[in-house]
Formats: structure tokens, sequence, C-alpha cells
């Protein structure tokens, strides 16, 4: 199965569909094309293991490929593969996101299961592409959304204004759960913002609908929903608090109260106990998830030393993981960004807005941590210079 997976089955030449395949394999796009355009072979022709062209693709992780045979109209959901792996499993072990989401977005059933019985999330958890996992967890369909955009029930006006549609999409598809990442994310969406009750209402209903298909019930998504939806009614509450504040200044002034720490050990408290009154709020609370949430809560002191509730939220929503990345953001939680302090070089931030909001709460450590980070230095360096010693006297011997 392993060299199955690696090479995405090895071909026979007689098979008709070889040249397409490594048409594939060699990042020949107008060649691909140029073979679809002829009919020398059809868009979802399967070669000896049950394989289209779509499976070699994104197992290969190649998006302009996925995409153009995505609009020639290959089958995302196609193949009969000796194994039962789909094109979202194989663009799951790929690890390309991008890839993922194309075959999402047309209609890739990512609660399929292979012969041993794993769906695509399953295997990307397996060989450690936890950023597919998320993506997988997280995905809505814009169809969702867009339904509340026409009018129903006799009802002159939509739900939602069509304008404002891509924008709540945008919102729902975000993995980072961090309070201060969602409010920079609302930040940047003026339509979303100047609809915030209406917004509430849709990410109600978003949530309720996902409990009521019986058997097919997403609790994940429900308490996602939910979650999303508690944080739009508290900044709408703000906004009519201070109708005369631009609505910028409002956001920022809500994520400096997130990141406050408290005086005695930096335990950001008031965005903590934000996250658990928001979990406490689910209203479906016979669930697995929000009882394993309460528990694991329960567990979890808050101090300076315990992990975030956001941090507990994310991993029942996103999927547990071995290990976190280091290199988040300190002030919005977004993993994988490489601009840290230019004093310290302690702390990370993944632009200048969030290093420019975290500010009045970092200075007051940051001393500190450069001198800490100058001491750490300095034993590398040491360290590094004995080891040199020591390889010099050996090669002198």
């Amino acid at each position: 199965m392993v060299r199955l997976l690696r090479v995405g089955a090895k071909q026979q030449l007689k098979n008709p569909n070889y040249s397409a395949i490594e048409k594939i394999n060699n990042n020949d796009i107008v060649g691909l094309q140029e073979l679809l355009k002829n009919h020398a072979v059809e868009v979802d022709a399967e070669d000896d293991h049950g394989m289209t062209l779509l499976h070699h693709a994104a197992f290969k992780g190649k998006k302009d490929f996925v995409q153009l045979l995505l609009d020639l109209g290959s089958d995302p959901n196609g193949g009969h593969h000796e194994h039962q792996y789909s094109t979202i499993h194989f663009a799951a072990l790929s690890g390309n996101v991008e890839v993922c989401q194309q075959l999402l977005q047309h209609g890739a059933q990512p609660d399929t299961t292979n012969s041993v019985g794993r769906t695509a999330a399953q295997m990307a958890a397996f060989v450690g592409n936890h950023e597919i996992v998320s993506v997988i967890n997280n995905f809505v369909s814009r169809d969702d959304i867009d339904r509340y955009t026409v009018p129903a029930n006799g009802s002159s006006e939509p739900k939602l204004p069509p304008s404002a549609a891509p924008a709540l999409h945008k919102l729902v598809m975000q993995v980072n759960l961090h309070p201060v990442h969602l409010l920079f994310t609302i930040q940047k969406l003026p339509l979303l913002h100047e609809h915030l009750g209406k917004v509430k209402d849709i990410l109600e209903l978003l949530s309720d609908n996902e409990m009521k298909r019986n058997r097919d019930a997403n609790e994940v998504l429900s308490l996602k929903f939910h979650y999303l939806r508690f944080l739009v009614e508290r900044l709408a509450k703000e906004r009519e608090q201070h109708p005369d504040k631009p609505v910028a200044d409002l956001i920022n002034q809500y994520a400096k109260g997130m990141l406050r720490p408290r005086a005695s050990d930096g335990f950001p408290e008031y965005m903590d106990n934000f996250v658990r009154e928001a979990i406490r709020t689910f209203p479906f609370k016979e669930t697995t998830l929000f009882r394993q949430l309460l528990v694991n809560l329960s567990k979890t002191k808050q101090d300076g030393d315990s992990v975030l509730a956001v941090s507990i939220l994310g991993s029942c929503i996103n999927g547990q993981r071995g290990f976190h990345d280091d290199n988040a953001c300190a002030a919005c939680g977004q993993e994988k960004v490489s601009s840290k302090c230019s004093s310290c070089k302690s702390v990370q931030y993944c632009g200048r807005d969030c290093q420019k909001i975290h500010w009045p709460y970092h200075k007051k450590e940051c001393d500190k941590l450069a001198k800490q980070h100058q001491l750490k230095d300095t034993k590398s360096q040491s360290g590094n210079e004995a080891t040199a010693a020591v390889d010099d006297s050996s090669t002198a011997k």
C-alpha cells in the first residue's frame, strides 16, 4: 500500500491514459490540454488501478492541473480506486491545502472512507498533515451561505444581503479561532461589520441547522458557528453602546481587552473567560463534544502556565495534534509566522497590526526577554567554540 501511494500506482504502458499521466508527472499542462482537446484521453478515464487523472493530479499536489480537470468537468468523487481512495484522500496525503480546498469547493465528499475505514482527514492526521485536517473540518460550502441571500417564506428581503455573502463565507472558513484573529478578520471585511445583526442571526441558523441533520448532525461545525455568533453578538453590543466610534477603533479596543494580561502572572483572563462563556452558552448541551469540552475546561486552571481555553476549543474543532507551532503570533495566535520583535527577538508577530496592538503589554517584558535571549546566544556561542576546539585538537592528533 505504501509503495502504491508513493508512486500513485505504477502505470502499464499499454494503458492509453499513460501519456496523460506522464504529462501530469512532468508538469506539462499544455500537453495534457492537447490530449484532452483531441479526445486522445477522456477526462474521467481510469487507469489499471481505478485512478482518474484527477486522482493523480491531487496526489501530486498540482493545483493547476486539478483546476484544469475540474473546469473540464472531472468528477471529484469519481474513479474506482482499488483501495477506495478518493481524490480528497490523495489531496490530503499530498499536504497541499489549496488542492484540498479546490476539491471541496467542487463537491468532493470529505466523509468518504477508504478500504481501511479512514476518511481523508484521518489519513491527513496519520501522516502529520494537520493543516489539511483543519481545512477539511472547517469546510463550509458557499451554497450554505448563499441560500440566505434569496428571499424565502414570502419575505420581500433576504436574511443576508448578497454582497455580504463572500465576507461571511470567509469568516466561517477561518481555521484560527483566536478572538483577536477573528476580530481583525471582521475588521478587514466592511460588509460584515455593516450587517452585524444579520450576520449574527445567520450564524445562529447555521449552528441550529447542523444539529437538525439527524444521523448526519455535525457537532463540530455547530459549535464553531455558535462560537462565531457569540463573538459577533458581543461586537454588535459594543457598537450599539458606542455608535459614534469608528468600527476599526472599536475592534482595536476590543482586541486590546482580549490581550490584557493579569498583573499577577500575565494570564489573559478576560479572553479566557470570553471563550469559556461562549462554550458554556452552546445550546446543544447533550452533545458528546460539549460534554468533552466541559470536562477538559474543568481540569484546566486559569494561571500563567495553563493551556488557554481557545487552544482546547481549537483542538476539538480542528483535531488533536501531537505538537503546536512555537512560532505563533503573540497577538492573534496565527501559526507559521517569521517576524520577531526587533529588540528581544523572542516574540513573533504576523504583521505590524498585531505587533502594535500587543506592544503596550509586551514592552513591560521586552528588556527582560532581550537579556535572556542575549544570554542564551552567548552560551550557545561558547558551546560552539568549545566544540570547535575539541575538533581541532582531535585533528591535530
